[in-house]
């Protein structure tokens, strides 16, 4: 690839954009304003989409017209031009001629989902994209044959056991989850609006954002705050609310993972390798580690698969090696 030429990879989640382009044999980060990442949510004026902070700013005020996480939208038949915005905004930050697009998804896209994805790239003057799924992302990192992912999510833990000959494969996913037990998240909200003598809303998406940060700060410091609406104030929530949210699932781990090998055929002695996915990692990796599947790797940091995807060969050379390259 020319150093005048760019691959960019961007990652837009349910909250979050993060982005790595690759110019020549350098991959870096991109930032917005200084920043390593976006909120990911659009705003819709009467039809005409924006992207990025301001989007976020006008949809505090017009909280109707916000859609925080268009990506699920679109996999689900939601308006393109919502991610082609996204998109276009991450596109314009790197200031080249954008030749290559990789876009990392939380799931593996049917074909359907995927070309309305192809639409939206197009939409934004973007080349065709390559969709790597994270738990292929993740797996391609470690170079075994096969590989067990865990993501931590803001649901529930998800195992995914991946085939990574020739590209990759999903073989099987397990959702780590307790029957009839709530979502991570939606646990949190529930002490939360406790403590505060309301309600919990899980469909104002102001106070699941508000969760969601809450829980990121929880990965690294014992106490977080968040607000909720008036006239209610701030929140603590703390390390022993998520500790406590996540546990019940947890237990069901060891048998989530013997039925994702059985759902592939696998023996557990060919696995290669265990990836462990997500900010909130200690807990799970600690469960992972008790049901015989100890992390090998551990990703807390969304730009660290980012830059692992660029250096994966293109469609076309189905090889998981990285090519040499600098990163900085």
């Amino acid at each position: 690839m020319p150093a005048t030429d760019l691959h960019l990879v961007v990652d837009i989640a349910a909250w979050w954009i993060t982005a790595v382009f690759e110019s020549g044999t350098v991959v870096q980060p991109v930032l917005f304003d200084g920043r390593a990442r976006l909120p990911s949510g659009v705003f819709d004026n009467s039809g005409t989409w924006t992207a990025g902070r301001s989007a976020l700013i006008d949809g505090l005020r017009r909280p109707e017209s916000y859609r925080p996480d268009p990506m699920t939208l679109l996999r689900h038949g939601g308006p393109v031009e919502a991610v082609a915005a996204a998109l276009a905004h991450v596109a314009a930050v790197p200031g080249g001629r954008i030749t290559a697009l990789t876009v990392i998804t939380a799931d593996a896209w049917a074909p359907p989902a995927r070309h309305r994805l192809e639409r939206a790239a197009a939409l934004a003057r973007l080349p065709r994209p390559r969709v790597v799924s994270t738990a292929a992302a993740a797996a391609g990192m470690t170079g075994a044959e096969l590989a067990v992912v865990c993501v931590t999510g803001t649901a529930w833990p998800e195992l995914t056991l991946v085939d990574t000959r020739d590209g990759y494969r999903h073989l099987s996913t397990a959702a780590v989850r307790a029957p009839g037990v709530p979502a991570v998240d939606e646990v949190l909200l529930r002490v939360a609006a406790s403590r505060a003598g309301t309600d919990a809303d899980p469909d104002n998406w102001q106070v699941s954002r508000e969760v969601e940060q809450a829980r990121a700060f929880l990965a690294v410091q014992p106490r977080a705050s968040m607000l909720l609406p008036e006239p209610h104030g701030a929140v603590e929530l703390n390390r022993d609310d998520l500790a406590a949210a996540t546990a019940v699932h947890l237990k069901c781990l060891p048998d989530a993972a013997k039925q994702l090998l059985a759902d592939a055929g696998a023996d557990p002695g060919t696995v290669g390798a265990v990836v462990l996915v997500g900010e909130d990692a200690d807990q799970v990796g600690a469960a992972l580690a008790e049901a015989a599947l100890a992390p090998t790797v551990t990703v807390r940091d969304s730009h660290t698969l980012l830059r692992s995807v660029a250096g994966i060969r293109p469609p076309g050379r189905p090889s998981w090696r990285p090519w040499p390259r600098r990163r900085i």
